[in-house]
């Protein structure tokens, strides 16, 4: 037994030291089409386990034997191929896959294949916004992107959009989605449209396990234009346009039906009507109905015996102080250019 177990011992170290004695280090750099050395690169001996990935200089070192067939991957670039020789310095240029990068959508610290994300995630640039009439990002964004509603509590100068995604989100809150501009919480009304380089939409509740609570409701991801190497060049762009009412703004305003109406709801709601007007106003308001101006047989002021002020005007108010069709000017000016040392990028709006 015990030269049977020598026997089987020294066959076993026999066949390790032969197989130590084929074995040999390969190095190598990774790089790109550029020349840029590829960093987290694997590299694996294929139908093995034995593997590495490259350093921050794209520099990997692997035991292999002869005749073993070396496999090169890394998102964004074909799979490449190489069977080990007599060289132990292997120097591998990968070669971009355009096709992997229209399939690949990176999702926080991973990356998941498009297909899956299709109705999770929507993505706007800037060339989709360049030719929509609005003054505001909430504004341009609107109708742009399915399942992202947008609208606005009034037209007043600076009120922020109300951004809903994929309906109701709370009874008890009106909480939206978390809105990051190159990565800063901050509100779209502060961003200039022109800035704006694309916009990215996550629908899905699972962004929170990336954002956090906070990003249960949908989060929408802004990045803005960044500065280029070259000649200081001065871009303007500049537009005028009238804006309209979406409603039809035909009122009653002559001056009878107008109080007419107005005290027969009273009447029938509460009891009472609700001007002061006796039939002797009624008769007198009647009598102004048509008139575009004042006429001088019936003035559209009269002072009665105790000194009262009758007040009979057949005058269009609302048309007077309001215009339908309102004048916007939005104008737009950005600085570019830098050097391999210092780029900038100056907006304003």
């Amino acid at each position: 037994m015990n030269i049977l177990q020598k026997t089987v011992g020294f066959l076993l170290f026999l066949s390790l030291g032969m197989f130590s004695a084929r074995a040999q280090e390969i190095k190598g750099k990774v790089t790109d089409d550029a020349g840029i050395p590829v960093i987290g690169a694997g590299v694996l001996v294929k139908g093995t386990g034995n593997g590495t990935i490259t350093d921050m200089d794209g520099n990997y070192a692997i035991a292999a034997v002869k005749g073993d067939v070396l496999a090169f991957t890394s998102i964004g670039y074909a799979t490449q191929e190489i069977e080990v020789g007599g060289a132990k310095v292997i120097d591998i240029v990968l070669k971009t896959d355009n096709l992997m990068l229209e399939e690949t959508v990176v999702v926080g610290y991973g990356t998941q294949k498009k297909v899956n994300l299709t109705g999770a995630v929507s993505v706007v640039d800037s060339e989709q916004l360049a030719n929509r009439q609005s003054s505001t990002l909430g504004g341009m964004l609107q109708g742009t992107m399915p399942n992202v509603n947008i609208t606005f509590s009034s037209g007043r100068a600076g009120t922020d959009a109300t951004v809903n995604i994929r309906g109701v989100t709370s009874i008890a809150s009106s909480t939206g989605p978390l809105i990051l501009v190159d990565g800063v919480e901050m509100s779209m009304s502060d961003v200039n449209p022109n800035d704006v380089e694309s916009i990215s939409v996550l629908k899905d509740a699972s962004a929170a396990a990336v954002y956090g609570s906070r990003a249960a409701f949908g989060v929408i991801l802004i990045t803005t234009k960044g500065a280029s190497k070259g000649k200081t060049s001065v871009t303007y762009n500049g537009k005028f346009s009238f804006g309209d009412v979406t409603t039809s703004t035909d009122f009653e305003t002559r001056g009878y039906y107008h109080a007419f109406i107005t005290d027969m709801f009273g009447r029938t709601y509460q009891g009472q009507q609700m001007t002061s007007y006796t039939k002797e106003d009624y008769h007198e308001l009647w009598l102004r109905r048509n008139d575009k101006v004042e006429d001088p047989s019936r003035p559209w002021v009269v002072e009665t015996e105790n000194g009262e002020y009758k007040y009979y005007a057949n005058f269009d108010w609302y048309n007077f102080l309001f215009d339908n069709t309102r004048p916007t000017h939005d104008h737009n000016l950005s600085v570019q250019g830098g050097t391999d040392k210092v780029k900038y990028f100056i907006s304003g709006n």
